[in-house]
């Protein structure tokens, strides 16, 4: 039984220091962060966000100026008013100064949430191109760029993967 194990712990020893064996994996890293931001996709999807952006900032720009304009009217006509419709105004802009206070938060939500919404497929995308290059080029393991301390220029995938990407976006018209 000894023999077994012995023989077994030396033909297992001998295949994983064979280089006829490890030549077969053949590994490569990429970063994932800078294919993504090479891909039209992603383009596309900053350019949704900026005017997502700029629809929260107009609406919270909109709620500042109605909260100041009651104020304004607030302090130029309380006098002549009556208890309750000073009441029912300073309720108001209560009101307004919550949505205000409350907005911030909010936006940080809405803003990741429509970041999610739009890169989670241009991220699948970018997984898949990654798969399919590797594969064609006969790689076994890709691992993330930012994971590694060492690495030899050799095994970067980036360039291929930006072929794949030149090569199937259209070319803009010659002048």
């Amino acid at each position: 039984m000894k023999k077994f194990l012995f023989l077994g712990m030396v033909m297992i020893a001998m295949m994983s220091f064979n280089p006829m064996l490890n030549a077969q994996n053949k590994h490569g890293f990429i970063s994932v962060d800078e294919v993504v931001q090479l891909m039209p996709e992603y383009k596309k999807a900053m350019s949704e966000m900026t005017q997502f952006d700029s629809a929260l900032q107009i609406n919270y720009a909109e709620t500042l100026k109605e909260l100041n304009r009651q104020d304004s009217i607030f302090k130029a006509d309380s006098t002549k008013w009556s208890p309750a419709i000073r009441t029912a105004n300073r309720e108001k802009m209560k009101k307004l100064l919550v949505e205000l206070q409350g907005y911030e938060q909010s936006y940080q939500q809405q803003m990741q949430q429509k970041q999610e919404e739009l890169m989670a497929p241009v991220a699948q995308k970018a997984n898949q191109l990654i798969s399919d290059v590797a594969k064609a080029n006969g790689f076994s393991y890709i691992f993330r760029k930012e994971a590694l301390i060492v690495s030899p220029d050799a095994d970067d995938l980036l360039p291929l993967v930006k072929k794949k990407i030149e090569a199937g976006s259209p070319k803009p018209p010659a002048k």
